[in-house]
């Protein structure tokens, strides 16, 4: 004697229970990874434009506050932007100087006016830190992720600029 079993309950079960416990944490993570991902992108693209900005623009005072401005009006977008304006998210601009001879970098200052051809550093370090990740891993009930500094370093570009006699060719 065979009896017929109804299997249509068990199996919208076991899918449900295979959507809870596998594909929303899957899709979730996802979105938290993009979300990461896209961030940790932005801000490593702000510090590199902020670095090429500053090798390209005059030296104009030791805080580097005309690159500061340059980075927080041009930033790309990503989710936290606007920590960058409030000062949540610190940018550090450092001009150095380098002594071929003894092979060392000391902190660049100039006491003659801004952007004249006694005011070339060698190269400039970019740096942003401070920012905590916390968008979508709190919704998830984590704590804020703390994310490392980043920083670039260039060279200073003179454009052709000859920063002994302040002419630039072509």
């Amino acid at each position: 004697m065979f009896f017929k079993h109804n299997s249509r309950g068990q199996a919208t079960v076991e899918m449900a229970l295979a959507l809870i416990a596998g594909v929303v944490p899957l899709t979730l993570g996802l979105f938290a990874f993009t979300e990461i991902a896209w961030t940790y992108h932005a801000l490593v693209t702000l510090t590199r434009q902020g670095a090429q900005y500053a090798a390209t623009h005059c030296w104009q005072d030791e805080t580097g506050s005309n690159v500061r401005n340059w980075m927080q009006a041009n930033a790309p977008s990503f989710p936290d932007r606007p920590q960058l304006t409030s000062g949540e998210i610190q940018i550090q601009v450092i001009y150095w100087m380098h002594d071929p001879v003894s092979h060392t970098s000391a902190l660049f200052s100039c006491s003659e006016e801004p952007c004249s051809a006694e005011c070339v550093p060698d190269s400039v370090t970019v740096s942003i830190s401070g920012y905590q990740f916390n968008h979508f891993l709190t919704v998830l009930g984590l704590p804020a992720l703390q994310v490392p500094s980043f920083s670039t370093t260039v060279e200073i570009e003179g454009a052709g600029a000859n920063p002994e006699t302040g002419v630039s060719a072509p």
